[in-house]
């Protein structure tokens, strides 16, 4: 009887000085970017609206409220430790549609989900901004750096730790002992680079995290690694100052976003995750787990037909959503001639084959899952009538090429 009170009691001291349950089981991070949200007052979805988006590159703008709203509630079902939001926030910087959209995220807040916001190459001092109407479009006020701190206030710069002097980079405290650098590289000095004070400011804070024992993670719109077959205008002028930085400090990952497609690369140890468009299909977002040194990220669809059930939707497009977006996706390859593609010396079976090819395998890119790309051209027949005549689409096949057999929707460290 003495033995067994003796273990209960060691039992229950144990107990009491165990660790708290977010210290042992961890946390996990929802990641978006690319929404390119644009308020519903701004576009009447007339003719002009929709020739601009579908002549553009995949985004889904006629139901982007309906996207958004399917992904905040998703988001708030899954309580995450916060909702990362990496960039393009809007469709062209309108300050209405940045407005707009905080509304939108005050309801995560309300749930008790925090939301920590950055701006993308679309979102500041944008001379695109506009308003659309029937066949014509008016210029609107576009948000500046000071606009975009004040309306995104509450996600992410009111609390952060630290908030850089030369750019709209700050720091926030999260869960598990870690600290979150979320890296502003859209200033109107410095567009898609890194100035030195702001260099500096991120010094000091991995060694601030460094001192106190904390985790670093690092997010930011455009990428530390080219990734594709772009450079110019995607990968951070200084990215190798920076990658220098966050290895010697011990940063393990950097989470971006601005290209559209899903896909991750891995360099010295280093690992940049560019999660795809929310905007484009399949209308995807990451999950990040943490759970101590071990990090777990994954993608998922955002479910807007389950979304438009609940709201009693009767519109076919919705309720089939995933067809509808897949479709959308493919119309822009149908849409373009053999003139704009460089194709004029194939026939006209040759050019069907190889837009079928080119469809297939945008899908299977944006959304990452290359583990199965090579047996679209199992013969490499379509290869050789790419290289026949070589054009933009067969540098851009060469491009992804590497990547085939790859999937990129999932990544363990």
């Amino acid at each position: 009887m003495k033995k067994t009170v003796t273990i209960c009691l060691v039992l229950l001291m144990l107990l009491c000085i165990a660790p708290p349950a977010c210290a042992e089981d961890g946390f996990s991070l929802i990641i978006a970017t690319d929404l390119h949200y644009i308020a519903p007052a701004l576009t009447d979805q007339g003719s002009f609206f929709t020739a601009l988006t579908e002549g553009g590159d995949g985004k889904l703008m006629r139901y982007i409220e309906e996207i958004t709203d399917a992904f905040l509630d998703e988001a708030a079902e899954q309580k995450p430790e916060a909702v990362l939001l990496t960039g393009d926030l809007t469709f062209n910087g309108a300050l209405l549609s940045h407005s707009a959209l905080a509304e939108k995220l005050r309801s995560l807040e309300s749930a008790g989900i925090r939301v920590l916001v950055l701006p993308g190459n679309h979102d500041l001092d944008n001379p695109s901004a506009a308003s659309f109407s029937g066949d014509g479009y008016t210029l609107v006020p576009s948000a500046t750096a000071a606009d975009f701190r004040r309306i995104y206030a509450d996600f992410g710069f009111d609390e952060a730790l630290s908030v850089d002097t030369d750019s709209l980079s700050y720091v926030a405290e999260l869960g598990d002992g870690t600290r979150l650098l979320m890296l502003d590289f859209n200033t109107p000095h410095d567009p898609c680079g890194v100035s030195d004070t702001t260099l500096k400011w991120i010094e000091d804070r991995l060694a601030d995290a460094k001192q106190a024992g904390q985790r670093i993670l690092t997010a930011g719109h455009q990428n530390l690694f080219q990734q594709s077959m772009f450079r110019d205008g995607y990968v951070i002028r200084n990215a190798e100052r920076l990658a220098v930085l966050f290895r010697e400090y011990g940063v393990p990952l950097y989470l971006s976003g601005h290209l559209h497609i899903q896909h991750w690369k891995t360099e010295q140890g280093l690992t940049e995750i560019a999660t795809s468009a929310l905007s484009v299909s399949p209308c995807q977002y990451g999950i990040l787990d943490v759970r101590g040194d071990k990090l777990h990220y994954e993608t998922r669809e955002t479910d807007v037909a389950a979304w438009m059930i609940e709201q009693g939707s009767e519109n076919p497009d919705l309720l089939d959503f995933r067809t509808y977006a897949a479709d959308y996706f493919d119309a822009r390859n149908r849409r373009q001639t053999p003139e704009e593609l460089g194709w004029f010396a194939y026939t006209e079976d040759e050019i069907a084959r190889m837009t079928e090819y080119i469809i297939n395998l945008n899908r299977a890119y944006f959304t990452g899952d290359l583990q199965d790309a090579a047996a679209l051209d199992e013969n490499g027949e379509l290869r050789v009538l790419f290289e026949r005549f070589p054009s933009l689409y067969t540098a851009y096949l060469i491009s992804i090429r590497p990547d085939f057999g790859n999937d990129f929707r999932k990544w363990t460290n």
